[in-house]
């Protein structure tokens, strides 16, 4: 037979069980994600698009490891790099300057997405 207390702490565990989790795959670092070193690496494509009224560029340069990197500029300011370790999607990871400081401090998983920084258009 099943104490109260017993009882208690099944129907609690199940109950936890039901609660829907979520994960945003975002992480942020305040000073800042190291960003990929892309020197001496040349770009195999360059692809440029209208998005929001900003002319983004995106360069994709292969690495050393097999992997690629993408480096994204909008109006000519540089806001994020598109890390991926085997060049197969989805990416791994997106580091973000969300604020124009230089710093990288936002860290997309590959099942996010992302808006251009506002201060790229201004």
């Amino acid at each position: 037979m099943v104490m109260g207390s017993q009882l208690s702490a099944i129907l609690l565990s199940l109950w936890v069980l039901t609660i829907p989790v979520t994960s945003t795959g975002e992480e942020i670092k305040l000073e800042g994600w190291p960003i990929p070193d892309l020197r001496g690496l040349v770009p195999y494509i360059i692809t440029i698009h209208r998005v929001d009224g900003v002319e983004k560029v995106v360069e994709k340069f292969y690495t050393p490891g097999g992997g690629h990197i993408a480096r994204i500029s909008g109006n000519g300011k540089l806001f994020a790099y598109g890390v991926d370790k085997d060049k197969e999607p989805p990416i791994d990871y997106l580091l973000l300057d969300i604020d124009g400081s230089g710093r990288f401090i936002k860290k997309l998983g590959p099942e996010e997405s992302y808006l251009i920084p506002e201060w790229v258009s201004r």
